[in-house]
């Protein structure tokens, strides 16, 4: 948990860890930023912000997926990000 960066609360924390536990088997979460944006499920404020390296991957030092969680609904959603691998 030494790479792990937030700026939430150490309550947010939790709640954001049990919200994804689901996607944290094959994925290695490097931050959490809890910004502005509005959740699609309950319309709230708040919505977190994560990046992820999948444990798959041949290099830890690029970001694989990006996780939205609402701390409020238990709304998530990951998403793939597209990267270029070295040749």
């Amino acid at each position: 948990m030494q790479d792990f960066r937030h700026n939430l609360k150490p309550v947010e924390v939790k709640i954001f860890l049990k919200t994804v536990a689901s996607f944290t088997e094959e994925l290695f979460i490097r931050y959490c930023l809890k910004g502005n944006g509005v959740c699609p499920q309950c319309g709230r404020n708040g919505v977190c912000h994560s990046g992820a390296v999948s444990l798959y991957s041949n290099s830890f030092d690029k970001i694989t997926h990006e996780i939205r969680a609402c701390l409020k609904c238990g709304f998530k959603d990951m998403t793939t990000m597209l990267t270029v691998e070295r040749l």
